[in-house]
């Protein structure tokens, strides 16, 4: 059989340089590439394989999210993931069938410092990426939900890997960190259905209590928008200086919108029905004694007088 090495000539440096050198140089790495085309041609296959087989995992979570009730946003960024790591590997294999001498370990391990310095440069990109990660697999919230963080209040429009998008109530984009609404607390509005809402209402002591009480159920049982079951509650919470204090709890569906909408009708109806009651919804007030404090003391001086 014919050995493609017997042809490979070795060149030797002249005494003096000529370009004869460059040529025989150039001759012996061609023959050197000729004899690792076999090898160069399996690790392309390889690599390819890899790469397809990342790209059907990442097709599989793609798909299994979509049938199933796993979040769309978590099995894409796994797909991506799969996909990215397939990849990587393809290449390990394919730098270990072209140059058997290479191991992926003494790799890794001379990137060891490497990797400690990138971490701690990156430390609040990976925070917020892991965070993304359980945002998305625990799912407190999702795409839709009303939520309060911090000082931000709004929609949640977008969750990806590092961040959080909100459309708050003022019609802005607030763009929140992972890291900050995994590890502080939180506020969804919209978890449950339905919603309570509470309400202060003051009569004044002159008024009777249970009239006051009843009209107030009235107004909330034919008020559109307030809820029958949870059933509303009217509760005399306090006997203030100027006012006999009722808190009103109802609920409603739990969106702001309709929240501040129902809220609006109930309280418009509670004054609306108290007044045409003749029941008077009291202000704070403070009443304000006056005495002459001169003359007081000039009466005492002349009544000291007399006695002496």
């Amino acid at each position: 059989m014919f050995n493609l090495y017997m042809q490979t000539p070795t060149p030797r440096a002249p005494a003096n340089f000529d370009l004869s050198f460059v040529w025989y140089t150039i001759r012996g790495l061609w023959y050197e590439l000729l004899a690792r085309l076999p090898y160069i041609m399996v690790a392309l296959v390889a690599l390819l394989l890899f790469v397809l087989a990342g790209r059907l995992v990442k097709i599989a979570l793609t798909t299994a999210g979509r049938r199933t009730r796993f979040d769309l946003t978590l099995s894409d960024l796994l797909g991506r993931l799969a996909s990215a790591f397939g990849t990587v590997l393809g290449l390990f294999v394919a730098a270990v069938i072209i140059f058997p001498t290479f191991r992926p370990v003494d790799l890794i391990a001379g990137l060891g410092i490497t990797s400690i310095v990138i971490g701690f440069a990156f430390r609040d990109v990976l925070q917020n990426f892991f965070a993304g990660l359980l945002i998305l697999w625990r799912r407190p919230f999702v795409v839709g939900d009303e939520i309060k963080a911090g000082e931000y209040e709004g929609t949640v429009e977008e969750i990806t890997a590092r961040s959080t998008r909100l459309r708050t109530y003022d019609g802005e984009r607030a763009v929140l960190p992972n890291a900050q609404i995994y590890t502080n607390a939180l506020l969804v509005r919209s978890a449950y259905s339905a919603r309570r809402i509470r309400l202060g209402v003051g009569i004044g002591y002159p008024d009777s209590i249970e009239s006051g009480r009843s009209i107030i159920h009235q107004v909330l049982k034919k008020t559109e928008g307030v809820l029958e079951q949870p059933g509303p509650w009217v509760y005399v919470t306090e006997l203030a200086p100027s006012s006999v204090n009722f808190n009103v709890y109802f609920w409603t569906e739990s969106h702001q919108f309709n929240v501040l909408e129902v809220s609006d009708r109930v309280v418009t109806g509670i004054k609306l029905a108290l007044d045409k009651a003749g029941i008077d919804i009291p202000y704070p007030h403070r009443v304000v004694l006056l005495h002459n404090v001169t003359r007081t003391r000039r009466d005492e001086d002349n009544s000291a007088s007399e006695r002496e």
